[in-house]
């Protein structure tokens, strides 16, 4: 049965397209500020409908919220250790698909995930600042 598109859901989607990574704390406050009938449940339960029906990407790393990504096709991303930023990354000869895993304990792989991390530009310009 497909999901039904109400407004609300093309709201937050769109939301989404417009913000870079965003948690979803940050797709509230802007949807918020356009539509301010729009609740905060709705943001985050559209947002948890998006990941599971496999609309958007729940981007999960150890410490900071999730954060979520409409771009659905297999690529890689960098976490800013100062400021929390993701962005999009490429990386040279890992290859986005097609990647043959094996395990001894004959385990099923059926997706995975790389994160990279560092810095980004902003904070490293702030850091050169500051020194």
């Amino acid at each position: 049965m497909q999901e039904r598109q109400t407004k609300q859901k093309q709201i937050i989607y769109d939301a989404l397209t417009i913000l870079d990574h965003p948690t979803a704390t940050e797709v509230y406050g802007y949807v918020h500020e356009k539509h301010p009938t729009v609740s905060r449940a709705t943001v985050f339960r559209v947002l948890g409908g998006f990941a599971m029906n496999g609309r958007a990407l729940e981007l999960r790393a150890a410490g900071n919220e999730t954060r979520y990504d409409y771009n659905v096709e297999p690529h890689y991303h960098a976490h800013c250790q100062c400021c929390g930023r993701v962005a999009d990354v490429k990386v040279e000869g890992l290859k986005e698909r097609g990647l043959k895993v094996t395990a001894e304990s004959e385990f099923d792989v059926s997706g995975y995930s790389v994160e990279f991390y560092g810095v980004c530009g902003e904070c490293r310009k702030k850091e050169e600042i500051r020194a």
